[in-house]
């Protein structure tokens, strides 16, 4: 009963979308129907601005991050890396903004950071890196994620964390498929200098 009472907690708090409440509070714009639709700190960041893009990635990390911590807490190491799968579900599939959010990325690193922080640092560095060295933010943060379960996999070894950790990763994939078509297509957005 208390895992049922944290999946449904954790997929309501995950859902909260924390861009389209900045967007439509405090510049009354709906970010859906701008950029590439996203409720993501990407997006954000694109349509609203740098500090709302900031503050939106803060939101998206803690959403996910503080079931996750609790999880932690009360439950064990493996039922956190399933409650905080489920708190991402719900910021990629929110029900308070008709199942359509984010692609996860900064809501994948919140689960890291409570997992252990140490590899959730090492997945932001390759994240940073690759983003200078390619100006993707999409590719970068597609191979970030990928690279986390095999870290927990050196670390912890073949249990439920890294298969919970490989599909958040393989879901942050395929909401990025039309970044990918734009990859191969030389079409997608490179960030500014």
């Amino acid at each position: 009963m208390r895992t049922l009472i944290f999946v449904v907690a954790a997929y309501l708090f995950g859902s909260i979308p924390s861009a389209l409440i900045i967007g439509k509070k405090y510049y009354n714009k709906d970010i859906r129907l701008e950029g590439s639709g996203n409720l993501g700190g990407t997006n954000a960041g694109r349509v609203l601005g740098k500090k709302a893009g900031f503050i939106v990635t803060v939101a998206d990390v803690l959403k996910v991050l503080i079931p996750t911590l609790l999880a932690r807490c009360f439950l064990n190491f493996n039922m956190a890396a399933l409650i905080g799968i489920i708190a991402l579900i719900g910021h990629c599939y929110p029900v308070f903004a008709g199942f359509k959010g984010g692609k996860g990325v900064s809501s994948y690193l919140g689960i890291g950071l409570v997992l252990n922080p140490l590899i959730a640092l090492i997945v932001f560095i390759i994240w940073v890196v690759l983003k200078r060295l390619t100006n993707y933010v999409s590719l970068s943060s597609m191979i970030g994620c990928f690279t986390a379960p095999f870290i927990i996999l050196a670390v912890y070894g073949p249990g439920m964390a890294f298969y919970l950790m490989l599909f958040g990763a393989l879901l942050i994939i395929y909401l990025h498929r039309s970044n990918i078509k734009r990859l191969i297509n030389g079409t997608e957005n490179r960030i500014r200098k």
